[in-house]
């Protein structure tokens, strides 16, 4: 008996001969072998309906398929993100890029966050890397701690440097990042001796509201905050932290 799909966050439109179909669209299944649950299933389905922008979708949960109306250039984007999201072994030391056919700045990057402990690190992380790179297109798979983002070659490079420097611990000796073509600057700052998640969120806090620092977020378990302002505002951040994190106060 055929399982309706549960909706999540996907909205889906089942297909059928009766609805209408564009020229340059055709139809394309893919079966998902290693998704235990209905809710990976779906998490997955999801992200290859929000990356790829495919408008048209449906699932079947009981044979785990997905189908897909859509472009040959999304279908070979699907088809990477399917084979990425539904392999058994994740690699996270070898990059996971695939760059659109076409364009020289539409890139999709898969980071696997497996040193993010619990599901709610990761989407703690994911949060913070959305956050402060402006990247719209953006879905998290918790089974595999697979963060998928879509963005420009600097969102993406900016995206990498965050994951590489949120996520390790102890963490890496360079916490500023330079964005190339404005004034901005990128810098993780640590407070490790805020002694519970309430007194390091409301030093968070202050250094937000005194230095009018709009791109702003926190990582709890390691006490980091990466901040994204003018290099006055980051500078004005870094005084801040230091005196706030005093093991004295």
């Amino acid at each position: 008996m055929r399982t309706a799909a549960i909706a999540l966050s996907i909205s889906v439109l089942f297909l059928g001969r009766g609805s209408g179909q564009s020229p340059d669209q055709r139809d394309r299944t893919f079966y998902l072998t290693h998704t235990a649950t209905t809710q990976q299933f779906q998490e997955v389905a999801t992200a290859i309906r929000t990356i790829a922008d495919i408008k048209q979708i449906s699932t079947e949960n009981d044979q785990k398929r997905v189908t897909v109306r859509a472009t040959d250039p999304q279908i070979a984007m699907a088809e990477w993100l399917f084979n990425e999201l539904d392999s058994p072994i994740a690699q996270p030391a070898v990059p996971h890029e695939y760059r659109t056919p076409g364009t020289t700045d539409d890139v999709v990057r898969v980071f696997y966050l497996i040193t993010a402990p619990t599901v709610q690190d990761f989407q703690e992380v994911a949060t913070l890397v959305r956050t402060i790179t402006d990247i719209r297109r953006v879905f998290t798979y918790n089974a595999r701690h697979a963060l998928t983002v879509r963005g420009t070659d600097a969102q993406i490079a900016l995206a990498e440097w965050l994951v590489k420097e949120i996520v390790p611990d102890p963490p890496s000796s360079t916490h500023q990042y330079e964005m190339a073509g404005n004034d901005d600057l990128v810098r993780v700052l640590r407070l490790p001796h805020t002694a519970t998640v309430q007194d390091f969120q409301k030093a968070a806090t202050e250094i937000r509201q005194a230095t009018q620092i709009q791109k702003v977020f926190t990582y709890n378990r390691l006490r980091a905050a990466a901040f994204r302002g003018t290099a006055d505002q980051i500078a004005m951040a870094e005084r801040m932290a230091s005196d706030l994190d005093h093991p004295s106060k």
